[in-house]
């Protein structure tokens, strides 16, 4: 079930920060895409922000839909783990675009 959330709002940096929850350190930072596509993840309201580093999407606040998944409306990012529990990527869809993928950089 989705959780309720009021209006999210962007914090300045992707390093994390005191101020972020702890359950949101995991995702902020820095990922490369294909085609040399980028985002920049950082904390938000309840969720996170992303910002794609070219393109027409900008910066999307996505509210935390369950564990590692964020949504606003259609619009989904779905964070990637690996065997040790670290954030290892996501996976961003909405209706025109699907299952594009993010490596982390930092």
């Amino acid at each position: 079930m989705p959780l309720t959330r009021p209006p999210v709002r962007m914090q300045g940096s992707a390093e994390p920060d005191d101020a972020m929850p702890p359950e949101l350190h995991a995702y902020a930072g820095c990922y490369a895409g294909d085609s040399a596509a980028s985002a920049e993840v950082t904390d938000a309201d309840g969720g996170v922000a992303v910002r794609f580093g070219r393109g027409s999407l900008g910066r999307l606040e996505l509210a935390a839909a369950s564990p590692d998944v964020f949504r606003q409306g259609s619009m989904i990012a779905r964070f990637h783990r690996n065997a040790d529990g670290e954030v290892t990527g996501f996976s961003y869809s909405d209706p025109l675009l699907r299952g594009l993928r993010f490596t982390r950089r930092d």
